[in-house]
C-alpha cells in the first residue's frame, strides 16, 4: 500500500488503483450478457474455430 500511495502522490490521484473495474469500461456491457455458469457448463462456453 505504501508503494501505491507513493505512486499516486507522484503521478496524480487514482493513477494506480486496486484491481477493481470502472463503470465506464466498454467490456462491462459484454460481460453483463455472460452466463453465470460460463466456466462450469461446457455447452455455454464460447467456441473458436480456425478455418
Amino acid at each position: 500500500m505504501a508503494t501505491l500511495y507513493k505512486l499516486n502522490k507522484e503521478h496524480g490521484k487514482n493513477t494506480v488503483r486496486l484491481g477493481m473495474p470502472r463503470k465506464e469500461n466498454a467490456w462491462e456491457l459484454r460481460c453483463a450478457h455472460r452466463s453465470p455458469r460460463y466456466t462450469t457448463k461446457w455447452d455455454e462456453l464460447p467456441v473458436v474455430r480456425i478455418e
